[in-house]
């Protein structure tokens, strides 16, 4: 029973573009950040439409606040100096079916617009797990001058990341032992994994608590309604990458009426079973996997070999050799586990896949881990002996809480074996079995999705046809199950498309967000458009 140490979708874009900054490139912001501008905040009244050059906020009335709510929708915030931006503490409920209980804070982070703003843009990265304060933090990496001169760009950590409550279950050493082992696929193998998974649990439950059982996407959109309200907008302004797309479909079920301009980028199909979310993604990163080779082999001198099928084998004894033959790299090794994800983080975006020309030449024709061992601990938020943020231990729980348990050891063995003929190369070293969500506490009566959003304003779904972690045909679902909904395209490599792609989508969004100017709905953008 192989398990995975976190969700493949968890690479957050931000990661992205530490990746090609690790190794020497220039990396989006080459001339560095932007300089932070002055704290700023929407007009006193902020029902009326406010005109700034072109871009118009939108003119609706604030909602209704939910019954016995009205404490957390009414509270004020209170803005403190963090790291030069603005961050401010929401107190929401831990269990929103019993308000008067046990509460927390939900921290987010502004970076006031440069200009005077037409409203407040709620972001997040992806994950689960994902910080939304670091997109704050670098709001001009993500979004143009025109977006970041007429909104408050508000990162915001969900429940259980960050410094929202934060989900805690091993101390960095143990941490980095769990992420670091690969488990013999055997049956001794197996007992040693389901050990290492129980431990992990007892840990969660021990320092987290009950707050494990309400870090739920399901909670964590209703935060979101309630510092929409704090904030004053009267419809919600969202951008929403991967899991992000989740998070943002959740709270447009929830709140279909309070929906304002949303886009979602690299949609997650939350209306399917976790197994054939798993056999998408294996097969999505085999096929960026091949579009890497094919561009390794175009450029000459391709380590892996001069031919698709060849390269394809090279990798495949590269996973099986690894497991008897670790690569020392210090006084660290690179495993298993270790190759498979630092193969994985570089598909995420093609601007990054000369890291694996650098980490393939290592392995291959110098016997070494290097690159491969910085690949893996991008993915996992490492440095060293310690880890900059909780996000792995989010995404576990993050995920059980969301999780629809189904099945019993017997049949995730049935489905890790089908899996692994799916994906010959990924999927055989993924596996696939619910054993931590079987014993992690929370989880969901059935899939998260559809959503469907009735009586929404237009929701913008953006998919990216060479997207490894969040396939195509997830973006083309989702847009379908939404009652009102755009899907735009783009025939790009790697994952997500807002930002990284051209004019040809990114002006279209920036025109919906400034304006509320629907993008046509089955734009096609090509790769270099």
């Amino acid at each position: 029973m192989k398990l995975k140490p976190i969700a493949l979708i968890a690479a957050t874009t931000l990661a992205l573009a530490a990746c090609t900054n690790t190794v020497s490139l220039e990396s989006k912001n080459s001339g560095g950040s932007a300089p932070t501008p002055a704290p700023s905040s929407v007009g006193s009244d902020p029902t009326m439409p406010v005109s700034t050059g072109d871009a118009v906020a939108i003119d609706a009335p604030m909602p209704d606040v939910p019954d016995g709510l009205e404490d957390f929708y009414n509270q004020d915030l209170e803005w403190f100096d963090c790291d030069g931006l603005d961050c401010a503490d929401v107190t929401v409920p831990m269990d929103y079916e019993n308000p008067d209980g046990e509460t927390i804070t939900i921290r987010m982070k502004k970076s006031a617009a440069l200009g005077e703003p037409i409203g407040n843009l709620l972001v997040n990265p992806g994950g689960p797990g994902g910080s939304g304060q670091d997109m704050a933090d670098f709001a001009n990496m993500y979004f143009s001058e025109d977006i970041i001169e007429h909104f408050n760009v508000i990162g915001f950590d969900p429940r259980g990341v960050g410094d929202s409550a934060p989900v805690d279950c091993l101390d960095d050493a143990q941490l980095a032992t769990y992420l670091d082992t690969t488990f013999p696929d055997t049956d001794e193998g197996d007992e040693q994994a389901k050990a290492a998974v129980d431990e992990l649990v007892a840990g969660c439950e021990a320092n987290t608590g009950e707050l494990l059982q309400y870090v739920g996407t399901r909670e964590a959109a209703q935060d979101m309604d309630v510092l929409r309200h704090v904030l004053g907008d009267p419809r919600l302004y969202y951008v929403g990458y991967s899991y992000g797309t989740t998070l943002g479909g959740m709270y447009s079920e929830l709140f279909p009426q309070n929906v304002g301009r949303v886009i979602l980028d690299g949609a997650v199909d939350d209306s399917i079973p976790g197994f054939d979310q798993t056999v998408a993604q294996a097969k999505g990163f085999e096929q960026a996997l091949d579009a890497y080779i094919e561009y390794c082999i175009d450029n000459g001198s391709c380590p892996l070999g001069d031919t698709l099928e060849d390269a394809r084998a090279k990798v495949s004894e590269m996973f099986d050799d690894i497991v008897d033959n670790p690569i020392a790299v210090g006084d660290r090794e690179l495993t298993q586990t270790g190759l498979f994800y630092g193969i994985a983080m570089p598909l995420y975006d093609d601007t990054a896949w000369f890291a694996l020309d650098i980490a393939f030449d290592e392995v291959v024709n110098q016997g070494k881990g290097d690159m491969f061992l910085t690949m893996f601990d991008l993915y996992m938020s490492r440095e060293g002996d310690s880890f900059t943020n909780n996000m792995v231990e989010a995404n576990w729980a993050i995920n059980c809480a969301d999780a629809h348990v189904t099945g019993d050891e017997a049949e995730w063995e049935e489905k890790a074996d089908q899996l692994a003929v799916e994906a010959p190369i990924f999927g055989d070293v993924m596996g696939y079995s619910q054993y931590l969500c079987s014993v992690m506490p929370g989880g969901e009566d059935g899939p998260l999705g559809p959503f469907v959003a009735a009586g929404s304003e237009p929701i913008v779904v953006v998919g990216t046809t060479g997207d490894p972690a969040t396939p195509y045909e997830w973006s083309e679902a989702f847009a379908d199950s939404l009652e009102n909904s755009v899907f735009v395209t783009w025939e790009g490599e790697g994952h997500t498309a807002y930002g990284r792609a051209g004019d040809c989508i990114n002006n279209p969004l920036d025109d919906y967000l400034l304006r509320g100017d629907v993008p046509e709905d089955g734009l096609t953008c090509g790769a270099d458009e």
